[in-house]
């Protein structure tokens, strides 16, 4: 009975001490959860002190930024024994910043010189620490004062490799090293492919990132690699120089500009090759040609005939230096068979416009022959109006020789010679005179001769002519030849 009772306190006490410890663990952890290690920056206000006046401190502008859910409350303090520093706690809200003048004293006077102050920013709930280390010159006996010497570390970037179309950016990084306020300070960049020289300012050991963007760049500038030097210069001196290098890409860019002129049998293609680039190029030009038009084809340079899936082409290689143009003329030219047309439909025009209205064909067959010659001869003289329009006052006259004698023609409907003449020694004449032939007719005149003696051989007989009147004035025609072989038979054709 005296153990149960016991075993029952045991379990009570246990249950109470349990339950006290889950609580300050809740507590701890609601704790934990909202301390926040604080955000501190500062500025500086003053940041030298006399080692014989006390009383004035360094001035330090301090922000605790608290971004916990929970009021905190910091504690400031320093590891040195050589300083004093002022407030020592301080109270931020929630979520707010909050910012003070925090005050350094110096509490040893066997120093002197620039320092650095170790202030440690701890966090009342969570223990957490921020270590600031601020700088403070101590001014020692007799101090007179002394400008420091301006000392600035430059980082510069760019790209290796750059185009000259498209603008180039620098990047210059600056650090301040000391505590220096430099209000003149001058970025000079120097480089065979620009100059230029930036103004700005640097704050005591502040820091800064200046962008420079070029756009001056020769876009035909020449392919090669380049020097960039960007100094810094103040009080007219150089305090820092870096040097880098550039690589200037080549490219070419080769613009074709094609023109046509027109003429009345001729055409001219003038092609301009121009090379925008910077950097020497080798452009292909090529002109569609079949095998005709390059007969009356010719150019101002010499050309590579070429064949592409069976197209003809007129090709050159054109060479261009950077910036450089070349003009290539072709030409073609069908004027000389435009003058063969014209000269041709000209004869042909001529000879329609001059040509005779009236035609005369003469023939003559052998009637009688025999082994020793010929004997008797029949010519027809055949006459027609070609024109369209009434010729008149026609007379047609034609010579036979004198060893052939005229046989009287009485068959009905032949018409007789209007006259008969003794030409000359040789020959006599006959002659018809017609009153006119209407557009288009056409007339038969023959005659017969008779030889006393047999002609021996070939006879020739010469051509008959005929005279008219026409609305450009007389006119005259003559007929063809006649040549008689013995026991032959000549007929002359005529359309």
């Amino acid at each position: 009975m005296i153990v149960s009772e016991v075993t029952v306190l045991v379990s009570k006490m246990n249950a109470k001490y349990f339950s006290i410890t889950a609580f300050f663990i809740i507590i701890l952890l609601a704790v934990s959860v909202n301390a926040v290690t604080p955000d501190v920056k500062y500025k500086v206000i003053t940041d030298s002190v006399n080692v014989n006046d006390t009383s004035n401190p360094a001035l330090y502008s301090l922000t605790i930024t608290n971004s916990g859910g929970l009021t905190e409350r910091y504690q400031l303090y320093t590891i040195s024994a050589f300083w004093n520093i002022n407030p020592t706690i301080v109270i931020v809200p929630a979520g707010e910043p909050k910012t003070f003048t925090l005050e350094i004293a110096l509490n040893d006077k066997q120093i002197y010189g620039p320092q650095l102050v170790p202030i440690t920013i701890k966090s009342l709930s969570s223990e957490d620490t921020v270590v600031e280390n601020l700088y403070v010159y101590v001014k020692p006996l007799n101090y007179t004062v002394l400008s420091y010497v301006p000392n600035v570390a430059m980082e510069v970037n760019t790209k290796y490799e750059v185009d000259p179309r498209e603008p180039i950016s620098i990047e210059v990084y600056m650090r301040n090293r000391n505590p220096l306020d430099i209000k003149d300070l001058r970025i000079i960049v120097e480089s065979p492919l620009f100059n230029k020289e930036y103004l700005t300012t640097l704050s005591p050991l502040d820091e800064k990132t200046n962008q420079i963007l070029f756009t001056d760049i020769s876009k035909v500038q020449e392919p090669g690699k380049y020097p960039i030097i960007v100094r810094i210069v103040t009080q007219n001196k150089t305090i820092a120089q870096v040097q880098k290098e550039v690589q200037v890409i080549g490219y070419s860019e080769v613009t074709v500009e094609q023109t046509r002129i027109k003429g009345l049998f001729s055409y001219t293609e003038k092609i301009k090759v121009h090379n925008n680039g910077n950097y020497e190029a080798t452009k292909l030009v090529k002109v569609q040609k079949n095998f005709f038009e390059k007969i009356f084809t010719s150019t101002s340079a010499k050309y590579v005939p070429i064949s592409e899936d069976g197209i003809g082409y007129l090709s050159w290689n054109i060479p261009l230096k950077p910036q450089e143009s070349y003009e290539l003329t072709i030409s073609t030219n069908y004027n000389i068979i435009a003058i063969v047309v014209i000269i041709i439909i000209a004869l042909i025009i001529l000879y329609y416009i001059f040509r005779s209205p009236v035609l005369l064909f003469k023939r003559a067959r052998i009637l009688s022959s025999n082994d020793d010659g010929i004997s008797e001869i029949r010519v027809k003289l055949h006459l027609k109006n070609r024109s369209g329009q009434v010729i008149r006052n026609i007379k047609v006259i034609d010579k036979y020789p004198k060893i052939v004698s005229l046989v009287e023609d009485n068959s009905l409907g032949a018409l007789k010679p209007t006259k008969m003449l003794s030409a000359d020694k040789v020959h006599s004449l006959l002659m018809w005179n017609l009153e006119s032939l209407e557009p288009y007719e056409e007339r038969l005149l023959s005659y017969t001769v008779r030889s006393r003696l047999n002609i021996v051989g070939n006879l020739s007989l010469h051509a008959a002519k005929v005279r008219f009147q026409s609305p450009a004035g007389e006119r005259t025609h003559t007929s063809n030849d006649v040549t008689l072989k013995h026991k032959s038979e000549n007929v002359i054709s005529y359309d």
